[in-house]
């Protein structure tokens, strides 16, 4: 088969395979998300989120470290 450009080529359809007929589909049927799922997604993401802030592991420690309580001397 010669191309009358430089490059890959198609072959012609009555030579293709069953994978190459036609044009390629998604598989999915409605895909999109439901009208509520933008509302439920934020609900679910406020609710389990992280605070703006969290708190480190050692961040305690730290502060009783340099606190000027009396027992910190």
């Amino acid at each position: 088969m010669s191309a009358p450009n430089a490059g890959r080529q198609s072959p012609e359809p009555e030579k293709q395979s069953h994978g190459q007929v036609g044009a390629p589909e998604s598989g999915k049927i409605d895909a999109a998300p439901s009208e509520t799922h933008a509302k439920d997604a934020s609900e679910d993401h406020k609710q389990n989120a992280l605070e703006s802030n969290p708190t480190g592991p050692l961040e305690d420690a730290a502060h009783e470290k340099v606190s000027k309580e009396p027992g910190n001397v």
